[in-house]
């Protein structure tokens, strides 16, 4: 017994040791490939801001090429990790480490397919927009000029969804623009899909860990559900209004009092909330809403920056790095600088790049707000290893909660912009009432596209049977149903679903919105703020820049509960109860309204067909 005793120790020493070189073998190489990493990513991020688009084709290939070679060193790195018997490693962090090492390849490793097919199939999905393919509505007798050339969904079509009071020209091109993209985009995008499933299968990784890289995607997911029951109550009342105010304008031929609201109306919704003539103009006219615009009129791009820069330094965050100030940041040509156009941000490593608009008005000031947060908080992570420099996309609901503080009255005041303007209660009901239709009118949009590229990639619905099971959902989830019986064939996913697809942009939109107006409340309250949740301002307020600061250092070095923590401290669970707050006032003001006109709260079941 005793030689068996002195054997099991030696074995278990032994075993003991082998996990102990595995695990400083792991630390070394984790280090030396942080660094590696870093290189490359600085190395691909330079090569793409430094593309042009007036660059000859010889001077893109050469520098596609150089990316090439950095796409085959981040596969290397995928398969290194791999090759480390992680049974041997008792630490955690090391293993997580390994396993978001063994994801960066992504679709890197397709190889020579990603860059002749996937990078095609991604960029024809961006442009599908903005390709001037569509005939215009009666040869064009209502655009500008009656001029009857091709248009593209942006801008000129969604220009007639902001002001056309013709259901039928609505409908046209909802229909139009399907027509004439369905199997492009079909293709495009099931391309896509089929390389996510490729590339998990090669990387042997789930696929569902490789998009929502990081995350315990089992309980997130369960938890995106919780928040979708949460909103229905809120969501019902405010779809229950909107009907009753199309069922108002264009009669019972165009939409049932008591049924789903078209797509092609709660399009124009969408569209319009911002706009004149929304269903919210005869309560609160768009004349009477603040001279946004005005406000910034004499600002100059560049002074949108930095403004918004003033706005974190308030709170205790660093100066923006001179070097990204004088080498990586750049404006976007004019053609780029109409309203639609979007900043783009390069932060996969602590050395930032940006493009931004040149396009001065109000939105584009509190859009700069959400980039500059996206910079501060890779600056806060600068110290970070490379495979824990990911953050779960947090950087988007920070920016979210610091626009909600930035575009209050109350901020707008204290730095002046409204000084001159006087905020009645009509006033701000107005302003509540459009955020609120562009808030809680897109959350189920967000939550049926996440959950369709999901049951895609997990194989539950196929591209044959998926367009049937994504207006189910926009049914059940959102109370809209095509303007008309869908034939077979058809795939009917608005643009907005494809724009940035391989980045999960659904998803982060979803989380964006919920977890900022979460993050928002618990800094209002770290901040001491009293009163109505929608005009807390917590500009200058340390506090509040120590509890950003504090979670963005984390990077993922801890689970996504662990990370928000920081700033959630009674509940890191995601939660609609924040959003729902803030927009009590809009909520009990409908309630009201629908009370009385004795409407319909829910929907009965579309009449349509989809085969």
């Amino acid at each position: 017994m005793k030689l068996l005793q002195v054997f099991l120790i030696a074995l278990v020493c032994r075993l003991s040791l082998a996990a102990t070189n595995t695990e400083l073998e792991a630390k070394n190489y984790l280090a030396k490939t942080s660094e590696r990493y870093y290189n490359l990513y600085d190395k691909i991020c330079a090569e793409i801001f430094a593309m042009n688009d007036d660059d000859d084709m010889d001077t893109s290939f050469g520098k596609l090429s150089n990316i090439k070679k950095i796409a085959e060193e981040l596969v290397d790195f995928s398969n290194e990790a791999a090759e480390f018997d992680q049974s041997k490693i008792e630490d955690p962090e090391i293993k997580r480490a390994l396993n978001n090492l063994r994801e960066v390849a992504d679709l890197f490793v397709l190889g020579d397919d990603y860059f002749e097919s996937i990078v095609v199939s991604l960029d024809a999905l961006q442009t599908l927009a903005s390709d001037k393919d569509i005939e215009p509505y009666n040869g064009g007798v209502n655009m500008p000029d009656q001029d009857d050339s091709p248009v593209a969904f942006y801008p000129d079509i969604q220009k007639v969804y902001e002001t056309s009071n013709d259901p039928e020209e609505l409908k046209y091109y909802w229909n139009a623009w399907r027509e004439k993209n369905t199997v492009w985009a079909a293709t495009n995008f099931y391309t896509f899909i089929e390389a996510m499933k490729k590339s998990a299968k090669i990387l042997d990784r789930p696929v569902m860990n490789m998009y929502y890289s990081n995350f315990d995607i089992e309980k997130f997911l369960k938890e995106m559900d919780k928040v979708m029951e949460e909103l229905k109550p809120t969501y019902k009342q405010l779809h229950a209004f909107i009907r009753h105010e199309l069922h108002k304008k264009y009669g019972s031929e165009v939409i049932d009092a008591e049924g789903p609201i078209p797509h092609h109306l709660y399009q124009q919704v969408l569209a319009q909330a911002w706009k004149e003539g929304s269903v919210i103009e005869n309560y609160f006219p768009f004349k009477e809403l603040p001279p946004y615009d005005g406000f910034v009129k004499d600002f100059s791009s560049k002074k949108l920056l930095n403004d918004a820069q003033d706005f974190y330094k308030s709170l205790g965050f660093s100066d923006l790095d001179e070097d990204f100030l004088k080498n990586r940041l750049k404006a976007q040509d004019e053609s780029e600088s109409e309203s639609s156009c979007r900043a783009n941000i390069l932060d996969l490593t602590p050395k930032v790049y940006m493009e931004y608009c040149q396009k001065v008005d109000f939105k584009k000031f509190m859009q700069m707000h959400g980039y500059v947060g996206r910079i501060q908080y890779a600056q806060e992570k600068k110290n970070l290893p490379a495979y824990f420099f990911d953050s779960y996309d947090l950087e988007y609901p920070v920016g979210e909660a610091v626009i909600l503080s930035a575009s209050t009255p109350k901020h707008l005041q204290a730095i002046g912009l409204a000084k001159n303007f006087e905020f009645s209660e009509k006033t701000l009901m107005n302003r509540l009432f459009r955020m609120g239709i562009h808030t809680i009118v897109n959350i189920p949009q967000y939550y049926v596209h996440s959950k369709i590229v999901n049951e895609l990639l997990n194989d539950t619905v196929d591209m044959d049977t998926v367009n049937k099971r994504y207006w189910k959902l926009m049914e059940d989830y959102a109370g809209v149903e095509p303007p008309s019986d869908r034939e077979e064939g058809y795939i009917d996913f608005p643009y907005k679903f494809y724009l940035d697809v391989e980045q999960n942009h659904q998803t982060q939109k979803f989380v964006s919105e919920v977890v900022g107006y979460q993050f928002y409340k618990a800094l209002c309250q770290k901040a001491g703020e009293q009163g109505q949740l929608y005009n807390c301002d917590f500009y200058g307020n340390k506090d509040v820049g120590n509890a950003m600061k504090s979670m963005m250092a984390l990077g993922s070095t801890k689970p996504w509960k662990d990370v928000v923590s920081k700033i959630l401290t009674d509940n890191t669970s995601l939660c609609a109860d924040p959003l729902v707050e803030y927009y009590t006032p809009i909520i009990d003001w409908i309630k009201t309204l629908n009370e009385q006109n004795k409407v319909k709260i829910g929907w009965k079941e579309s009449q349509y067909k989809v085969l």
